[in-house]
């Protein structure tokens, strides 16, 4: 219609549809901030590369002037996304280290200790390309638990005689699992193969502590005292004479 383009045939807008259509846009301008806030998601990047999504789950509630307002709780689901490597990948790679730990203690238990080692670093190793492997703080589930077989290791190791070898496996696991009691008992044990009483003794008093029940774990306690002991006699002798 002439005039439709130009402005030149409109009627003036009524106060009434002015007010309409004023509502209209408020009414609009909330649904968006409501369906916004519901999938707001907050990500932080780590230094490792790992990202961090927080899902909220908002709730609603009446104000005091009547307006429904959106409450952010903060029972969040969080879900760690990983930006250099996928889920299937990641699932990949534990199957491979639970594999090969798994046939580490097959040969552990046929007393094949050798075999066992080699079986033990390649879960290892392998596990060092999992994402949460150079993290600082050791993580409260690991992707793959490598605390249980740095101590299988040590276990091979103080069965082989290399007890260096294993106080640094057994050290390593307790790094990782402070509360991995096998790993204290095994660290315990390779420092009183090497005559390190002094530092052995508590370690096993530790483990001691935490699993009182323990036989072996008292029994080595026990031996590890008398034989620093019987050190202490000799030293005290020898300053005499």
């Amino acid at each position: 219609r002439e005039g439709s383009t130009t402005g030149q045939n409109a009627r003036p807008v009524t106060k009434r549809e002015l007010e309409e259509e004023k509502q209209k846009r408020e009414k609009a301008a909330n649904m968006a901030v409501h369906m916004a806030e519901n999938m707001i998601k907050f990500k932080e990047v780590s230094k490792e590369g790992a990202k961090k999504v927080v899902k909220t789950t908002p709730s609603t509630e009446n104000s005091a002037d009547g307006v429904e307002t959106v409450k952010d709780d903060r029972d969040e689901e969080i879900e760690e996304i990983y930006a250099s490597i996928t889920k299937e990948e990641i699932d990949a790679i534990v199957k491979e280290c639970d594999q090969n730990k798994a046939r580490g203690n097959e040969a552990f238990g046929t007393g094949e200790y050798a075999q066992a080692v080699l079986l033990y670093s390649l879960a290892l190793d392998k596990a060092e390309e999992l994402p949460d492997s150079k993290d600082p703080v050791p993580a409260k589930k690991q992707l793959f638990p490598r605390d249980v077989t740095l101590s299988n290791r040590a276990a091979c190791f103080l069965k082989l005689g290399q007890h260096e070898k294993a106080a640094a496996d057994a050290k390593r696991a307790q790094e990782i699992n402070p509360q991995n009691v096998k790993a204290l008992f095994r660290h315990g044990l390779a420092l009183h193969a090497m005559k390190q009483y002094q530092n052995a003794i508590p370690l096993l008093a530790e483990a001691h502590k935490k699993e009182p029940k323990n036989k072996q774990i008292k029994e080595a306690l026990q031996f590890a005292e008398v034989r620093m002991n019987q050190e202490l006699r000799k030293r005290m002798q020898g300053s005499n004479e």
